[in-house]
């Protein structure tokens, strides 16, 4: 009996242990988010985030084909943006084994060559939602949201396809509502004449408010 009250009493102390650390945790990502990794530290924990792990994958990233050596080479600025940049990049992106780690590290380094590529890419072909949706990811590490807006909206008014313009409205909707930007609201004034389109729009924003979006990004 003395040992079962014993391994009961072990099991709540570390219940509790558990509950304090976890308490110390929360308190320090909510008062001290400048610093968390230190502070961390300070009561015995080693803090992994995931972009500390995908750094250390990019920096021990090589070019695996002859396709990615390329396009380390225009990307560290030794030939000039062409169509044949543009063709490998896109062979490259629905190739079955991507070089992920060796293609993000110019993406976090918000690299003027990428940044030239996809924008000539969006030039050829501004409808791409392969192309826009690797402009709103170099966004992510960079702030180009007028740039991003404006080939969305480009995009937008391009497209005929019905189902591919709706599909575009909704990547717009997602890529820049973290920044605050009410993309369904600059559509729908768009194509307030439109009515295939307009009537898309209006369509998306009752799917949006149906799913539970927050009132003040989804209402007009």
């Amino acid at each position: 009996m003395v040992k079962k009250k014993k391994t009961v009493d072990l099991e709540e102390y570390q219940r509790i242990k558990n509950e304090i650390i976890f308490d110390k945790v929360n308190e320090i990502f909510r008062e001290q988010p400048d610093n968390y990794h230190q502070k961390l530290e300070d009561i015995g924990i080693t803090y992994y985030d995931d972009d500390d792990t995908e750094e250390a994958e990019e920096d021990k990233a090589i070019p695996q084909t002859e396709n990615q050596e390329y396009l380390l080479r225009y990307f560290e600025g030794h030939h000039p943006l062409s169509t044949e940049v543009l063709q490998v990049y896109l062979k490259e992106r629905v190739s079955e084994k991507p070089n992920y780690p060796l293609i993000r590290r110019y993406f976090r380094k918000a690299n003027a060559e990428l940044k030239a590529l996809l924008l000539y890419g969006l030039d050829h072909i501004p409808t791409s939602i392969d192309l826009l949706d690797d402009l709103t990811y170099f966004h992510e590490f960079s702030g180009i949201l007028d740039e991003l807006v404006n080939r969305y909206i480009t995009a937008c008014q391009i497209e005929h396809n019905l189902m591919k313009f709706s599909e575009l409205a909704m990547d717009f909707y997602y890529a820049t509502a973290p920044d605050g930007f009410n993309a369904l609201s600059e559509l729908k004034k768009l194509f307030a004449s439109d009515m295939e389109k307009g009537g898309n729009i209006e369509f998306i924003i009752s799917e949006l408010s149906s799913e539970g979006n927050k009132a003040e990004d989804i209402q007009f």
